[in-house]
């Protein structure tokens, strides 16, 4: 028997730069180990393949040591539109696992990214999560833990803020 799935959880934010340079710093390795993982945290690995079917596979560190790892598998890519893939905690090797602090998270989430322009120069940027196959007890958690969530996501614009602030003084 097939379990509903939760609502989705989407938030949405307008960025002072253009399309081109939002979708390049969402897809760029290099750049998203500068300013995805919450504050506090540092990139220790990031491996990208950017194509339906591909991976990103990175890991962080947390100001205790403790790594927590995150694969991304690639749906569908429109370049400077629109970006569609099963996000999941993994373990180093790029394996599946649970929520390293919520084991009952769903074990993925299907996510969808939207770019759009959003007047001269700027861009917004769309985000939505729905637990993937997930049971009834990961439907809850996921239910119960929107506050979080937009928390985590708002605390991530505000690292990618910070980081094309960066690039602006750099240029």
């Amino acid at each position: 028997m097939s379990v509903p799935s939760a609502p989705p959880f989407s938030i949405a934010h307008v960025f002072d730069a253009p399309l081109d340079q939002v979708y390049t710093l969402h897809t760029d390795p290099a750049h998203l180990t500068r300013w995805l993982s919450p504050p506090g945290f540092r990139c220790i690995h990031a491996t990208m393949s950017l194509q339906p079917g591909g991976r990103f596979h990175y890991g962080m560190e947390g100001p205790r040591g403790a790594p927590t790892w995150v694969l991304r598998v690639f749906g569908e890519i429109a370049p400077r539109a629109r970006l569609t893939y099963l996000r999941a905690f993994s373990d180093p090797q790029g394996g599946l696992a649970h929520h390293p602090m919520a084991p009952t998270w769903p074990l993925q989430m299907a996510v969808t990214e939207v770019f759009e322009g959003a007047g001269a120069g700027q861009t917004r940027v769309s985000v939505t999560w729905q637990p993937h196959e997930s049971d009834e007890l990961g439907n809850a958690t996921f239910e119960h833990g929107r506050a979080g969530m937009k928390e985590g996501l708002t605390d991530t614009f505000r690292q990618l803020e910070a980081y094309l602030a960066e690039l602006k003084k750099a240029a």
